[in-house]
């Protein structure tokens, strides 16, 4: 008498595919990600390379936006303090005007104002990002966004404030001061109108990058409910092909005692 094994066959064929399944499912949980191989969805797989591309794109134009926002601030921060310094030099020349005032008076005035003049060229010259100069006249950069940024000198000598004389015309020197003070907040106002609109870029480019990551998430993510679902289900039908190979192989051993007896 011959026992058939198509049963056994068919129950062999089917636990091994849970256990694929299973396999595939563990990944996905592991992984939180239902692409996993090229295997598991080729067109998928396709999109989400391009999507991930594309993502990484943004990420690094956000990152350069933001660099160009530092640099322009690094600026912005050293001009302020140039202006504070204008300031005080004006405070001196209308000091300095009072005819109250000897010529020993005015002397010392005219010290601190060379001092300060001497500090507006350190500042211009000092300030630097990335070893690039930025406040010597030599800087221009060309911005993301495809317009140039040029920033002119901010020194004494740009300034016309290098050679102030209080002790012999204390109001050509107001007049020379108010001016210097009126290029640096003209200064400042372009490089925080460039900043704005820089950020105006970088909040498109963040929603860009938002839209994108969550139609990447979309194809590519795994639903963790859903999968541990399927996980539940494949452990059942694994336990149940085992039961039946064991059942199985009870009955065969029933006839075959039959047989033997």
């Amino acid at each position: 008498m011959v026992i058939k094994a198509t049963n056994s066959n068919r129950l062999h064929s089917s636990l091994i595919k849970s256990e694929e399944a299973r396999s595939k499912t563990l990944d996905r949980l592991a992984t939180g990600k239902k692409i996993n191989s090229a295997s598991d969805d080729p067109a998928g797989l396709s999109m989400v390379m391009s999507l991930e591309s594309q993502t990484r794109g943004l990420l690094m134009g956000i990152n350069n936006r933001q660099d160009e926002i530092s640099l322009l601030q690094t600026a912005e921060g050293a001009l302020s303090s140039t202006g504070d310094m204008l300031q005080r030099m004006n405070e001196l020349a209308v000091q300095a005007a009072n005819g109250t005032l000897t010529s020993e008076d005015r002397s010392n005035i005219q010290l601190e104002i060379d001092q300060l003049a001497q500090q507006v060229d350190q500042t211009a010259s000092n300030t630097v990002y990335n070893d690039k100069k930025l406040l010597d006249g030599s800087f221009s950069i060309e911005l993301q966004g495809g317009e140039t940024m040029s920033l002119p000198a901010a020194s004494a000598e740009a300034l016309g404030v290098n050679s102030l004389n209080l002790t012999a015309n204390a109001e050509q020197a107001i007049g020379q001061v108010s001016q210097a003070i009126n290029n640096v907040a003209t200064q400042r106002g372009t490089i925080g109108a460039t900043i704005n609109g820089i950020s105006s870029q970088i909040a498109g480019l963040q929603s860009e990058l938002i839209n994108t990551t969550a139609s990447q998430s979309r194809i590519e993510d795994a639903d963790i409910a859903a999968e541990l679902i399927n996980m539940n289900m494949q452990a059942l039908q694994s336990k149940a092909a085992i039961q039946a190979f064991k059942m199985q192989d009870e009955n065969r051993a029933t006839v075959l005692k039959l047989i033997n007896g």
